[in-house]
């Protein structure tokens, strides 16, 4: 079996990680924003950090979500044509020109021995 048809894409376990991380530092974001509103900081770049790591989880999260779809459609894309497949996959049987069929003969005489 061809290379391409055998090994499984590596892109579902990366999406699946993308997106759990992107899905906890957002949601871990979120908290620390809110608590950040309800207890101003003494520093404004503590802000600066908590809107980082917010935006840096949802551009995982769109990361992990877009992963998926486009690994799907270069696993499509890398198979082979369907033109090919049925042709290779089911050789017929056709004997050689010139070359007569051979027939086995028994001959009605001979018996077979056990020992």
């Amino acid at each position: 079996m061809p290379p391409v048809l055998s090994k499984p894409s590596g892109a579902a376990p990366a999406s699946i990680l993308y997106i759990t991380l992107g899905a906890l530092l957002t949601v871990w974001s979120g908290i620390w924003y809110s608590y950040l509103r309800s207890h101003p900081p003494s520093h404004m770049g503590i802000h600066y950090v908590c809107t980082g790591f917010l935006l840096t989880g949802l551009v995982l999260l769109a990361i992990g979500l877009t992963l998926g779809p486009i690994s799907r459609w270069s696993r499509h894309a890398e198979l082979p044509p369907t033109e090919v497949t049925p042709t290779a996959a089911a050789p017929t049987a056709v004997a050689p020109t010139g070359v007569a069929p051979t027939t086995v003969q028994t001959d009605p005489n001979i018996t077979a021995h056990r020992v």
